[in-house]
């Protein structure tokens, strides 16, 4: 039953890279990978990707990962090119479809 809330605000979050959590940008991205006809229930997701996006164009990392690391590949927080790459391949495919 739908109640138009988010279940979990973490799915909410853009986090690079993912490991193993699932978010709603990896989500959009896997069915941009396979080419999946677009579909009305997809439609908050994209908007939400789009009520991320900067001004300058870019997505930012809102949080990092759990986890022993030996690096990090970009600051939370800050611009990240990873996910505005991920971003910019999803809504290409959303307006190509």
């Amino acid at each position: 039953h739908r109640t138009g809330k988010v279940f979990d605000t973490k799915m909410t979050a853009m986090p690079f890279p993912p490991r193993w959590r699932y978010d709603f940008l990896r989500g959009l991205d896997y069915f941009r990978a396979c080419d999946a006809p677009k579909d009305e229930r997809m439609i908050d997701a994209i908007e939400l990707l789009k009520a991320k996006q900067k001004a300058d164009g870019r997505w930012i990392i809102n949080t990092g990962m759990a986890g022993k690391k030996y690096f990090d590949l970009e600051d939370a927080g800050q611009p990240s090119r990873w996910n505005t790459l991920r971003a910019l391949r999803v809504l290409n495919w959303w307006n190509a479809n």
